[in-house]
């Protein structure tokens, strides 16, 4: 490789040397074992590696575009502090915040305070993804210029479709301007209304009431019908998808031209509807967990290229929201902290992807959807890296979130992050530093 050496070397020693480490640096595409010295906030050189490889992987740190904090008004559920520190443990040094809080983050003035409010812990940085529509209330939009003013671009009503096709289409004529997204939670609610897990064996299995997929992959169809109506050249970004059919739409798109993406998440990608009827409540999410072969369907989807992002819809709630019956029981998991083993597990193992690959769907791709920089191991850069150990099996019983509702939560992991720095160092082999 070529020698990156910044003009500071010659003033600042390294504070560190990390040696043989493999570094996959999706930005600009390298692969390759190098030693990498870290100065006190920024990378001083990156050179071919003067030993054996230690065995170890340095990423870029994880973009993770939709994680709910639940401030404010669900604290008890998770505050800033533990959300982000449960991020950075799973090596996420930037957070999509999503925005059903209560109240619901649809003002300026309130995404604003919950950014700086994050800053103030020096851990991973917030990125706040406001309603789309007042309240969350799926009618009128909120004042999206004004949020594009002060940077924020990105738009959700998560939780919720944009249930007006008006404001849908509002929404889509509006941040065309700005280049801003549409974040949309597809779901046609006439359908999913009552259900609990998938329409299927997991319905007939456990006696409660099913939501289908089309429930899902047709307010995917209502969405890109309207903005291939709308002419207007906006993003859609279609979330936490769980049916082929919807991945299928979501790249007839992109073939047509228009400006789609979509994520799917690892809980998704790793269980079917079999884990609902094993665990109960603590593996009820939604959309909820489909069949197996729409699960190995969605696999060989992601390894094909049809799927842009990984995203974690880390969602804590508290054990008394979690431990009801599973027809009333609160949708959701966490999963910052089992994000990226279980992605490699599933996307390197099942899918044979190459590591690079997978990274990408965690560091540049959603960093592309959410309009931030791609985070970027090199000379001269500020520190934003996580050191990885992709052999190390660890079983997952402690956490940093407030909430514990994973069905990973006693499982058996393969690879864990041990380090992490973001400006700083600031985790090291499981505590914080």
């Amino acid at each position: 490789m070529t020698e990156r050496t910044t003009r500071t070397e010659s003033m600042e020693s390294a504070n560190e040397i990390l040696r043989g480490v493999r570094l996959f640096n999706p930005a600009d595409g390298f692969d390759g074992v190098v030693d990498v010295a870290a100065g006190r906030d920024s990378v001083l050189w990156i050179r071919k590696a003067s030993g054996k490889p230690s065995g170890l992987w340095l990423l870029p740190g994880l973009v993770d575009m939709h994680v709910h904090l639940r401030t404010p008004g669900c604290e008890d559920a998770e505050t800033l502090e533990t959300g982000l520190r449960a991020a950075v443990a799973g090596g996420v040094t930037r957070v999509g915040m999503m925005p059903n809080t209560t109240p619901a983050l649809d003002t300026l003035d309130l995404a604003l305070s919950v950014k700086e409010k994050g800053e103030l812990f020096g851990l991973a940085r917030i990125e706040p993804i406001p309603c789309v529509t007042r309240g969350r209330a799926g009618e009128i939009c909120t004042d999206l210029e004004d949020f594009a003013g002060s940077g924020i671009t990105c738009f959700s009503d998560d939780g919720s479709p944009v249930e007006s096709d008006k404001a849908l289409l509002d929404a889509f004529n509006r941040v065309a301007s700005f280049n801003g997204v549409v974040i949309e939670h597809p779901e046609v609610t006439a359908m999913a209304a009552g259900g609990a897990v998938n329409l299927g064996r997991a319905s007939t299995e456990t006696g409660v009431q099913g939501i289908p997929e089309s429930a899902e992959h047709l307010d995917v169809k209502r969405c890109i019908d309207i903005l291939r109506d709308s002419r207007s050249g906006a993003r859609l970004h279609l979330t936490h998808l769980s049916s082929p059919e919807s991945i299928r739409q979501v790249h007839e798109a992109v073939l047509a031209g228009l400006k789609v993406t979509c994520d799917v998440t690892p809980h998704h990608l790793a269980l079917n509807e079999e884990a609902v009827i094993a665990l109960g409540p603590v593996a009820k999410m939604n959309p909820p967990l489909r069949s197996e072969e729409s699960r190995k369907e969605i696999v060989h989807m992601v390894r094909e290229g049809m799927v842009t992002a990984v995203a974690s819809d880390h969602a804590p709630h508290t054990s008394t929201r979690k431990e009801l019956p599973l027809s009333t029981a609160a949708f959701g998991i966490i999963g910052l902290e089992t994000l990226l083993p279980v992605t490699l597990g599933i996307l390197g193992g099942e899918a044979g992807m190459h590591p690079l690959d997978i990274i990408r769907l965690l560091t540049t791709a959603p960093a592309s959807v959410l309009n931030t920089a791609p985070p970027d191991i090199a000379a001269g850069k500020p520190l934003n890296m996580i050191l990885f150990d992709p052999e190390l099996q660890w079983t997952y019983t402690r956490t940093f979130s407030s909430s514990s509702n994973s069905p990973f939560f006693g499982e058996r992991l393969k690879g864990r992050v041990v380090r992490v720095w973001f400006g700083r160092e600031l985790y090291r082999e499981g505590e914080f530093v």
